[in-house]
């Protein structure tokens, strides 16, 4: 059964999945897997936030800024 959490869920996967691909675009230097675990660092620090649709976002922002200082 598919509910709007599941739903929403999916769509948070895909949008980090994109933002992945934009970074390793962006930064061909660092390896896909430190990215990725970038990417999964800064989105823990939002998992229990109540609402999810800006945390692509901010955690896109974190990642860049993190990447900036290296």
């Amino acid at each position: 059964m598919t509910t709007l959490d599941t739903m929403a869920s999916e769509q948070l996967d895909t949008h980090f999945a994109q933002l992945e691909d934009r970074l390793g675009h962006d930064y061909a230097d660092v390896t896909r897997t430190r990215l990725h675990a970038m990417v999964d660092h800064e989105r823990a620090r939002f998992a229990g936030a109540r609402i999810h649709a800006f945390v692509p976002i901010l955690v896109e922002r974190a990642v860049r800024a993190a990447l900036a200082t290296t």
